[in-house]
């Protein structure tokens, strides 16, 4: 590389001249680098021949700067703080301080404890940009594959091991009935699980809801009893369903904070180890940080996943 090339800077150059640049002192300049005077003024004349411009005045008894060499000590020092900062950052990202989490949840666990999961993580890594989209559980497996997402909030039947599944979450199931129903005014303790399927339900579709769809037909097998589906929908679209009186549905515990003025939720009995299951999954071989720290305010919000 010639060496009137301005590209042919390096930090080592600029380190000589800042030292000098703040003791006007060869001689101290050198100590404070660990080298002689010789090679020292060999590193300050080179650097001026790079940039074509002297940047000290000196004599046998002082060194001053000239304008330019004003201007470059500046400037190094701009670069020096740049430095300083882009290091930190680079740290933080990678302990997941700093940042961007992209996230996907399901329509129904938006009802779940992840608000205020997220509340209490913004709260704690301010400094990370978090990216929440809304999709079906089937979608995300491929959105975390091709790097779109860094994880997702998702249903089982979805979640392949390279996912790293893990659960965070095991809901009760409940029975969601217009508040006028004869059901909520003579079960509100709980309703047995065979009487809850001879309602008139609202069911899952399998396109859109398979998970949904699979767990109604796992209860209708524990009960003997074929579940009475007089039109399937989505979470929460079965909700308004429900409120316009056209059916019943078997719901996460979770979604009884929605349309409770004019909605009911019947604790369901007899359901044994059938709740409804949420896993956090992640991007094959991420390195994402913010993954663990999200992960870690979960685990405060419930306890261990593996055992919630």
């Amino acid at each position: 590389m010639p060496q009137d090339d301005p590209y042919a800077l390096d930090a080592r150059l600029l380190k000589c001249f800042s030292v000098v640049a703040d003791e006007l002192h060869f001689g101290r300049a050198a100590r404070r680098l660990f080298m002689t005077q010789p090679p020292l003024s060999q590193n300050i004349r080179r650097l001026e021949t790079v940039l074509g411009v002297p940047l000290l005045f000196r004599n046998t008894r002082s060194v001053r700067l000239t304008a330019a060499g004003e201007e470059l000590k500046r400037r190094i020092a701009v670069i020096e703080r740049e430095l300083s900062a882009t290091a930190m950052s680079v740290r933080r990202v990678h302990e997941g301080q700093e940042g961007e989490l992209r996230i996907a949840l399901t329509p129904s666990a938006a009802y779940s404890r992840f608000p205020q999961c997220l509340y209490a993580f913004r709260k704690a890594y301010p400094g990370v940009r978090v990216e929440v989209s809304e999709m079906n559980s089937s979608e995300m497996p491929d959105a975390l594959r091709h790097g779109r997402l860094d994880m997702a909030l998702m249903r089982p039947p979805f979640a392949d091991e390279d996912l790293k599944p893990e659960r965070v979450l095991a809901e009760d199931l409940v029975l969601a009935v217009r508040s006028d129903h004869p059901v909520a005014r003579s079960h509100t303790a709980g309703l047995p699980l065979a009487d809850a399927l001879r309602c008139e339900l609202i069911g899952y579709s399998r396109s859109t809801s398979r998970y949904f769809n699979e767990m109604l037909q796992r209860l209708g097998r524990r009960a003997a009893v074929a579940p009475e589906v007089v039109q399937e929908s989505m979470i929460p679209t079965v909700l308004a369903l429900v409120e316009a009186g056209i059916g019943a549905a078997i719901v996460p515990a979770n979604l009884s904070r929605a349309r409770a003025d004019t909605v009911s939720y019947l604790p369901l009995l007899d359901c044994g180890d059938i709740r409804a299951e949420l896993l956090l999954a992640r991007a094959p071989d991420q390195t994402n940080a913010a993954v663990d720290n999200f992960r870690a305010i979960m685990q405060q919000w419930g306890g261990d996943p593996a055992s919630c």
